[in-house]
């Protein structure tokens, strides 16, 4: 069972990356999607400077689908 996991959690780089955006706008991306995350779901847990994957994949790369 060598099965690599995903990240839990997204970094800057791969925000700025995939958003075509610069660093700061990336944090500002991270601030906000970690604020969403905590008022839509209080007990979530929220890393500084990061933010949870499905969360992110579901608001910034789905497109509304």
């Amino acid at each position: 069972m060598n099965k690599e996991k995903e990240p839990l959690f997204i970094g800057v780089d791969t925000v700025m990356f995939d958003l075509g955006v610069s660093r700061a706008k990336a944090y500002d991306v991270i601030r906000e999607l970690n604020e969403e995350l905590k008022k839509e779901h209080p007990k979530a847990i929220v890393v500084a400077g990061k933010v949870n994957r499905i969360w992110y994949e579901e608001a910034c790369l789905k497109g509304g689908d």
